[in-house]
């Protein structure tokens, strides 16, 4: 369910229960995540309006540009493990880096796991001051494989590999000297003040331009394979005891601390 709006955000009692807020503010479309009970955690209905959204974004007469944003104290906090399945969340990264329009996300708060794949999908990632950001998948026995191809447009393997395996977190600074962040500003709005200066239908086929080298088999093939390998994962005992002890609120038997 969201809500349609050409300006201000209708107010209603039910706000707190809308997975998606969408604004529509002449060529800009703003999209809320708001699942805020979980630190806007992606839930299946959640992830299958953005995907609506962008998927439809084409028809929208003179979109300009889309940002992203969560609701609260919080960007996102990654995939609710209750719910998600991999291939919904792979749905809907493709359709965000497949959208012709110019996308932002504007993130605060914390950005860890799928939060970190639907920043990485996007065009541009700005963040606000004390941001942090990371990949705590193997904390519960989990990787994140879904995501990493989406990742890799903004760091590199290295980069990765090291910030897979510790789990670590970051905060602003380091996100803009790996290459994650676009700006060190938070200044979403001369952001998307730069982009509507450009040619709409060039700024499509430099998207297209830009991600022609994949081939379609070659990406259906990679995301079946990484959806078979998180669903091993999940399946395995390790997994199952990290899932466990995050929502118990305990270590996990491996951790050390």
């Amino acid at each position: 369910m969201t809500i349609i709006n050409t300006g201000i955000l209708l107010q209603t009692s039910m706000a707190d229960e809308i997975p998606l807020i969408v604004v529509r503010e002449g060529a800009v479309l703003r999209l809320s995540l708001n699942n805020t009970n979980k630190k806007n955690a992606l839930t299946s209905e959640m992830m299958g309006a953005l995907t609506s959204i962008f998927e439809d974004a084409k028809n929208y007469e003179d979109l300009r540009v889309i940002v992203i944003r969560g609701n609260g104290s919080t960007f996102c906090s990654g995939a609710d493990i209750n719910t998600w399945n991999p291939e919904e969340l792979q749905k809907l990264l493709s359709s965000i880096t497949d959208c012709p329009i110019p996308t932002i996300a504007h993130v605060h708060g914390v950005c860890l796991g799928g939060g970190m794949g639907v920043a990485s999908a996007c065009d541009f990632v700005i963040a606000e001051k004390g941001t942090m950001f990371g990949f705590p998948e193997v904390k519960i026995g989990m990787i994140p494989a879904v995501i990493s191809p989406y990742v890799s447009r903004k760091l590199s393997i290295g980069r990765m590999r090291e910030l897979f395996i510790t789990g670590e977190s970051f905060g602003i600074k380091q996100a803009y000297d790996f290459g994650f962040l676009y700006s060190l500003e938070a200044d979403v709005d001369c952001l998307i003040h730069d982009i509507i200066k450009g040619a709409p239908l060039a700024q499509s086929f430099v998207k297209k331009l830009l991600s022609e080298e994949i081939e379609i088999d070659y990406i259906d093939e990679r995301d079946s394979q990484l959806a078979e390998l998180i669903n091993q994962i999940k399946e395995g005992s390790e997994a199952q005891e990290g899932m466990s002890a995050f929502m118990q609120k305990r270590l996990p038997s491996w951790s050390k601390e």
